[in-house]
């Protein structure tokens, strides 16, 4: 059902980004008046003023329909990210085996002055 409506909402999204480049803008009026060929328009002497800005509203429309909705849906499966984020440390906490893992002391950290040949051989 997501995936729909995923599909639907990027379909939505480029058709309304082509609707409104195609779109003139507020000062294109003036030069089509001058001479700008007004007759050789795709829709008609009139423009398409009515039609692009109806095809406008209802991509809009569609596009924020589809938003709200994959919201709801993500908002549904998801659930808290504090009860995720609590849950996960406790589950993971627990030790693997019996035996205790070794402790580091900060005070073994401390910089030695002995000499190489009183240090323990690595292992």
């Amino acid at each position: 059902m997501t995936a729909v409506i995923v599909v639907i909402h990027i379909i939505v999204a480029v058709l309304l980004i082509g609707v409104i480049l195609v779109q003139r803008g507020q000062g294109a009026d003036m030069g089509a008046s001058f001479g700008g060929g007004s007759s050789q328009t795709l829709f008609g002497s009139r423009g398409s003023g009515s039609f692009l800005g109806k095809l406008t509203g209802g991509l809009a429309a569609t596009f924020m329909v589809t938003s709200l909705t994959l919201a709801f849906f993500t908002q549904q499966n998801t659930g808290s990210v504090v009860d995720r984020s609590i849950i996960a440390p406790a589950q993971q906490s627990a030790p693997a085996s019996n035996t205790a893992a070794p402790t580091l002391d900060p005070a073994d950290l401390k910089e030695t002055t002995q000499p190489a040949e009183s240090l323990p051989a690595a292992e």
